[in-house]
């Protein structure tokens, strides 16, 4: 647990500009809520200054993260496009050229960058959506 740490720093919230009221609130209107979490952590500028984890779950204990990595995944490639790195009409094959498989299929080979940060279950632009267990000929 100890290399975890030194990647993400230690810190009250006051020392970093965060109200410890706001914070307890939160955790109230949680409860209130009767919202089901299992961790939460607080970072503000690098230093996390509040976390915690609801029993049974703990630091230790390995933790599935399912569709988080989706939520990352876009929010890096918003910042992409942002700093004109990426466009979201652009083919991902032509960003991740070395990655491309040599049995892609021509469909997959058309999927964009909004396509896959999105997955939103949509066909691509200009083709109809499909209903589930329809046939095409």
């Amino acid at each position: 647990m100890a290399s975890q740490r030194a990647l993400l720093p230690r810190s009250t919230p006051a020392a970093s500009g965060v109200s410890s009221r706001a914070i307890a609130a939160l955790l109230d209107r949680l409860e209130a809520a009767s919202i089901e979490c299992h961790s939460l952590m607080v970072v503000r500028h690098g230093h996390v200054v509040a976390e915690g984890w609801w029993a049974p779950y703990s630091a230790e204990r390995p933790h599935l993260l399912y569709s988080l990595t989706k939520s990352f995944t876009s929010v890096a490639v918003g910042l992409a496009v942002s700093d004109g790195l990426l466009s979201l009409d652009g083919r991902v094959v032509d960003v991740l050229p070395d990655h491309v498989p040599d049995d892609l299929s021509a469909q997959a080979s058309r999927i964009t960058v909004h396509q896959s940060a999105v997955d939103d279950g949509r066909p691509p632009r200009g083709q109809p959506r499909r209903r589930l267990g329809a046939r095409t000929r």
